[in-house]
């Protein structure tokens, strides 16, 4: 190698436009790898970012739950026979053909509850 580099010759056959050409693709490939890593790491953190709205929408939803499980197990609670009747009156308004049709119009204009249902949520990872 020595031998080269010190050897006229082989100085004399190299074309140094193709050199630059090297040197000029290999720096463009380094900088779009960076670019890369820098978006990744941008991309990552960017889906914690809540706007209020999401946040107030998400908190209200977990309410609204919280609220029917309360219900649920106070009414356990009291009264074994209630609590039996309270989820057949539940399950009959959920099964009851319009409420049903109107569900699906609640759930589809409520894209955070689809998302939970649909195992999509971003709260999971």
């Amino acid at each position: 190698m020595e031998n080269e580099n010190n050897n006229p010759e082989f100085l004399s056959n190299v074309d140094y436009s193709d050199v630059v050409e090297e040197e000029i693709q290999n720096f463009l490939e380094n900088e779009s790898e960076k670019e890369n890593i820098s978006n990744s790491v941008k991309t990552k953190y960017s889906r914690f970012r809540r706007t209020p709205l999401e946040i107030i929408n998400r908190l209200l939803f977990f309410l609204f739950i919280g609220s029917f499980i309360f219900s649920f197990i106070s009414v356990y609670l009291e009264n074994k026979v209630w609590f039996v009747l309270y989820v057949i009156s539940a399950f009959s308004c959920i099964f009851y053909i319009p409420n049903r049709k109107a569900l699906k119009e609640l759930i589809a204009a409520w894209p955070n509850v689809e998302d939970i249902l649909k195992g999509r949520s971003l709260w999971k990872k």
